[in-house]
């Protein structure tokens, strides 16, 4: 494995993990004002991850029989091309999602947050 191809394997992991930590802290923000900043890393892992499908979808397109794959094995080659057009798909619908949450962020950004949740409104109850 090279450098380059460790690098990539141990990123992805790396970002699978810190997206199960945020899905598993972001329902509750003790600082409202939090939100902005959240989102703006959101959008920034999105931006990345728009390019990083677009990079993995030309390198399946690239990909050689013989070199990369069995080319002698039918399944490989409509793996490949079913790889390519999904990857394809991804960053259109990755590029959708980054624009609507840079709608969101931009939104978010007039709100006057509050630095903590006040603490009256915890106590109150129906």
């Amino acid at each position: 494995m090279t450098e380059q191809s460790r690098l990539a394997y141990h990123a992805a992991a790396r970002l699978s993990r810190a997206a199960r930590d945020l899905m598993q802290n972001a329902d509750f923000l003790d600082r409202p004002a939090d939100s902005y900043a959240i989102l703006g890393n959101v959008l920034d892992t999105m931006r990345s991850l728009e390019a990083s499908l677009a990079q993995l979808a030309e390198w399946h397109r690239a990909a050689e029989a013989g070199r990369h794959f069995d080319g002698d094995h039918d399944d490989s080659t409509i793996g490949i091309m079913t790889t390519v057009e999904e990857l394809d798909l991804a960053v259109q619908q990755a590029e959708g999602l980054q624009e609507t949450i840079s709608r969101a962020y931009g939104a978010n950004a007039v709100v006057r947050w509050f630095e903590e949740v006040d603490p009256s409104d915890e106590d109150v109850q129906d």
